[in-house]
């Protein structure tokens, strides 16, 4: 089977808009294997000694305009927070105890770290704010656990770590999201954002049907 691995942060809108679209395709590709993979950016950056684009202030301009124009297209009900950027390591490690527990929620709970940053503002190093979002999803007792002690454990942390010296060092990565596609027969390819749906859409021999394919609101119930 074809496998799709995707390096996200939830520090990235770019993240949140390739979340967003390759998981509308994840029902109409069945021949493909997809795995949400949580990293850290801030680590990316340091490994791969690039620096992020808001800390230029041109590219911190365009990726507003762009974040605004691509919410429609997209539709994706992304704001543009006033603190950014703020430290994810702890919403990022909470993911990465979700995906080490190989929990079905991983998807739905990055979804609603990105609105609680993006969307609605508030601050991703809350333990409050993250706990309020993820209840909803996992469970009030689950969504404690995970906030005070899954996510503080060395497992947890040392897979952080381990997966974004992988994204780097294996597969390329300076940036997110980062997207490493594998078919058989083919040479495997790492694709770098969010407007590569198309791209890989060709890489898999899949049909691609826009950003917004018909009938994707239904697969996101």
């Amino acid at each position: 089977m074809s496998k799709l691995k995707l390096y996200y942060d939830v520090v990235s809108p770019y993240s949140w808009f390739g979340v967003e679209l390759l998981m509308r395709y994840k029902s109409r590709w069945p021949s493909v294997q997809f795995e949400l993979v949580p990293f850290s950016l801030g680590g990316v950056m340091q490994l791969s000694e690039n620096q992020p684009p808001a800390t230029n202030p041109k590219k911190g301009a365009q990726m507003l305009k762009e974040i605004n124009f691509l919410k429609g297209m997209y539709d994706v009900d992304i704001g543009y927070p006033k603190d950014f950027p703020q430290l994810t390591l702890h919403a990022q490690r909470i993911l990465t105890a979700l995906r080490l527990q190989k929990s079905d929620k991983l998807e739905a709970a990055s979804k609603a770290f990105w609105k609680l940053y993006w969307r609605d503002e508030k601050s991703i190093t809350s333990k409050e704010d993250l706990f309020a979002y993820l209840a909803p999803i996992v469970g009030k007792e689950h969504a404690t656990k995970l906030v005070e002690v899954d996510s503080q454990t060395p497992q947890v942390k040392q897979e952080l770590i381990r997966v974004t010296k992988e994204a780097v060092e294996v597969h390329g990565a300076f940036g997110a999201p980062w997207i490493v596609c594998e078919r058989e027969g083919k040479e495997a390819m790492a694709f770098f954002g969010s407007d590569k749906v198309e791209a890989i859409a060709y890489y898999f021999g899949v049909k691609y049907e826009g950003p917004c394919p018909p009938g994707y609101k239904q697969s996101k119930l």
